[in-house]
């Protein structure tokens, strides 16, 4: 590659379109990328929300099964090994690899125990994370209970085996490095790449809401915790009205839990929302009530970037942006009350709301900025490492 010719990146994953959290990543990113000189394509699977806004982020879309001119072929989720090995294959030290979340070493996906709910710390073992993963509804089986064993067994091992062979790893977390670490992976291809996170400079006058407002955004599906924080709504004595942006699997049995728990007055269910930083911007305080060992919760740092304070469960990735008594509280995973108690705290004190904002806004500022992540893309794209 000439020094004056741009370097050529694809990018595959399952969705085209808004998913979840991956594809916003992804669209973000190709976006930043092309502003930065590159040239960025695509190649996805299946549909999603919001499609054509979605591909207008690329260069150029390559069709299922096309081998794309590229110099660099970013996976950033595949759930098939036998695609992974077609691509390995076809681009060999030229495929890359992406890690957003854990479904890559937990047949579950959701890197806690099915009985009792307690999180995984244990690498992948086909024997004991093969049953695990059979904790689901039968009507998820495509065949009976030893023929559905099998299959996951394979596909997780046989998937797990593929990327360790990839020649480069990045993911947005030291918590995601230290769990690719503990699954086989060489720690010197594993390079950490936070996301990138715009900062307005400045922000207009944040209204005087009476009752304060919370927000929670993000899928309706157990990982996400908006469960736990519907049985933490009790237990907050200040006033105050809470936004649910998002959907999921989950929504029905949240709205029927909200509106037998009384608390049903108190809370919007907003559904899908194309613009969350509109409302993030009319909030008082962001909720983050994971449940799962939350990779890196981008969710977060973007309520920081505009000066909203966040209450979050400290699990996962989330102590990388969230300062305990700085930006926002971190409250052990799964105390409800603890986790009322850190949201009442902000309710009650505007100004400590101001300051806790001030200071998120410095944080994302100087450790998630948009040329600290091409810096480190770049190198990792050209070298390997960065």
């Amino acid at each position: 590659m000439g020094a004056t010719e741009k370097m050529r990146v694809l990018f595959i994953s399952e969705y085209s379109g808004f998913a979840g959290g991956i594809e916003s990543f992804i669209f973000r990113t190709a976006r930043l990328l092309r502003g930065a000189g590159f040239e960025v394509s695509g190649q996805f699977e299946r549909s999603a929300r919001d499609e054509a806004h979605f591909l207008c982020g690329f260069d150029r879309v390559y069709h299922e099964g096309e081998t794309a001119e590229t110099d660099l072929a970013v996976v950033h989720k595949i759930s098939d090994p036998k695609r992974l090995e077609t691509l390995l294959d076809r681009y060999g030290d030229r495929l890359a690899l992406y890690v957003h979340d854990h479904e890559y070493y937990c047949p579950r996906t959701y890197r806690y125990t099915p009985f009792g709910r307690s999180d995984c710390t244990r690498s992948y073992s086909a024997a004991r994370c093969g049953f695990c993963a059979m904790a689901t509804s039968p009507r998820r089986w495509r065949g009976g209970f030893f023929a559905e064993l099998a299959a996951r067994t394979t596909r997780c091992r046989r998937r797990l085996e593929l990327m360790r062979r990839v020649s480069r790893v990045a993911v947005l977390s030291e918590f995601m490095r230290g769990n690719l670490i503990a699954n086989g992976f060489d720690p010197e291809r594993i390079a950490v790449i936070p996301p990138p996170i715009s900062v307005p400079e400045e922000l207009p006058p944040r209204p005087e809401n009476n009752p304060p407002r919370l927000l929670f955004t993000g899928q309706l599906i157990r990982g996400k915790g908006a469960d736990q924080l519907l049985r933490a709504l009790p237990f907050i004595h200040a006033p105050f009205h809470l936004t649910i942006a998002g959907d999921g699997n989950q929504r029905p049995a949240l709205e029927m839990f909200a509106a037998r728990s009384g608390e049903a007055g108190k809370v919007t269910f907003a559904g899908w929302v194309a613009d969350p930083e509109r409302l993030m911007r009319e909030s008082d305080v962001a909720v983050l009530p994971f449940f799962w060992q939350e990779p890196f919760g981008l969710v977060g740092p973007e309520a920081l970037a505009l000066g909203v304070p966040v209450v979050a469960f400290r699990t996962g990735g989330v102590d990388e942006w969230l300062r305990d008594g700085e930006n926002g509280f971190a409250v052990p995973p799964r105390d409800v009350k603890g986790f009322a108690a850190a949201v009442d705290r902000l309710l009650a004190d505007r100004e400590l709301r101001r300051d806790f904002g001030a200071k998120g806004r410095e944080l994302v500022r100087e450790r998630f900025s948009g040329e600290k992540f091409v810096r480190r893309f770049r190198d990792w794209a050209t070298k390997g490492d960065i």
